[in-house]
This record gives structure tokens, sequence and C-alpha cells, in this order.
């Protein structure tokens, strides 16, 4: 089951703040970048699964193997009108978002709020987060290149891929966990997965978890030779 996640604040100690942030207005702490939603195409009514990237490692994999044969349906962009979130149309019902590298982890709510009536129409709910090893908090570390944790809803089905839930006192932040804070008290299915990677570079041996958890219709476009040989081009060598 899914803990309730709050709204990110950072920083993490008061040790960090100046000593006139603790006077500043609140008008002053309320204000959010104003994100613009855009859809280039009519908006779905009915969505069968939605699939949410977050993390630097994840956007040159989802960019090389997914996006260039996808349709961009929407673009979310910033006060600068800079592109910070794409959806694309991957095939039927199923749609992916991509949160971009320049996405300001403090508009999670925001971005949320804006896209709260896609989610309220979706049937299932995926968000993937990629995180380096290093910030897993755990006694026992498996010792692969890379592994999987994951959250739930309460109404979502984990048993069919068997996953290990992601233990206190591990945290995670962002789009990803806010929309399934969101999915919880709405009543709808949703799982966040995180991949921990030892690595900095997402390469074929880091993806091979995620590769699994992926729909059918998008585990076989990675069959295109393309794709496959763009974005395996680089190696690790793990010791």
């Amino acid at each position: 089951m899914v803990s309730h996640f709050g709204e990110v604040v950072f920083p993490s100690s008061r040790a960090f703040w100046d000593d006139e942030d603790e006077y500043e207005s609140a008008e002053n702490l309320e204000q959010h970048t104003e994100l613009c939603v855009r859809w280039l195409r009519e908006k779905p009514e009915r969505m069968q699964k939605l699939i949410i990237m977050e993390g630097n490692p994840l956007i040159s994999f989802v960019e090389q193997c997914f996006c260039r044969e996808a349709e961009k349906v929407c673009v979310i962009k910033n006060d600068n009108q800079k592109e910070v979130s794409a959806i694309y149309h991957i095939e039927k019902q199923i749609y992916l978002c991509v949160i971009l590298p320049l996405f300001a982890m403090k508009d999670a709510a925001g971005f949320i709020s804006q896209i709260s009536e896609v989610l309220l129409s979706t049937e299932n709910i995926m968000s993937v987060v990629c995180h380096h090893v290093s910030q897993f908090q755990g006694t026992n570390i498996p010792e692969v290149p890379s592994f999987l944790r994951v959250l739930t809803t309460r109404n979502a089905n984990n048993a069919e891929c068997k996953i290990q839930s992601l233990d206190q006192p591990n945290i995670v932040f962002g789009v990803g966990a806010g929309v399934l804070s969101y999915a919880e008290f709405m009543g709808i299915s949703a799982k966040l997965y995180v991949l921990y990677i030892d690595s900095f570079v997402l390469d074929s041996k880091c993806a091979e978890p995620m590769l699994k958890i992926l729909p059918t219709e998008m585990q076989r476009k990675l069959q295109n030779p393309k794709c496959t040989n763009t974005f395996f081009s680089k190696g690790n060598l793990y010791m």
C-alpha cells in the first residue's frame, strides 16, 4: 500500500535557510510556475494506460526507443515557454508522459493539478523513476547492475510482477510520487517503480528490469534495430 506523499520542501534542514526566509510572507511562499498544457490534437476521453517516465538517465532511453515513432499529442511548457514535459500516443489507448530535464520539481503539484482530468480518465497509471543506487537506503543492497522497487495504490495488483516493495526510510519525490498519492486518494489503480542503477548512464544491462514491466506493445517496439542500435551504443564494465 502506498504511503501518502506530502509536498516536497527544499532544503531538508532549517540550517540551510537564510534568516530572512523565516519571515517571508505567505504570498511569496505560494508562488508557483504557471505551466501551459497544450493538446496538439483532441484530448482523449479515456486512456487504458498512462506511463510516466522521470529521471535524467531515462530520458535518452525513452526518446530514442519510443518517442521517435510515436505521435506527440500534448506539450507542457513553463513560464519561459520551454518544453518541460510531453505526452505521446504509443499505441491503441496507451500513452507515454515524459518529464524532461528542464522540469522543476517544485512544480510537481501544479503539474498534477493541470493533468488531473487525464489521470481521472485513465484506467491504469504506471510511473517509472530512476535513481543512482547510492540513494537507496537499506542493509541488503542487491549486487547487480540495477534493480526495481515498487509502491502501489491499494487497488493495484503487484502479485503479477513480484517486485519487492520500497521500504522506509527511502523517499521518492517528484511527479511520479505525487501522481501515486493522487491516485490513492482518488481510487485510481497506480504503480510507482523506482529503478536503481549503479551507473549514471542507462545502458542495456541496467535497463533489463525496467523492460520487463513495460506493456507488450512497447516491448515490441524495442525489436526495431534502429532503436536498439542507437540506445545500446554505450556500455559499462561491472566489477
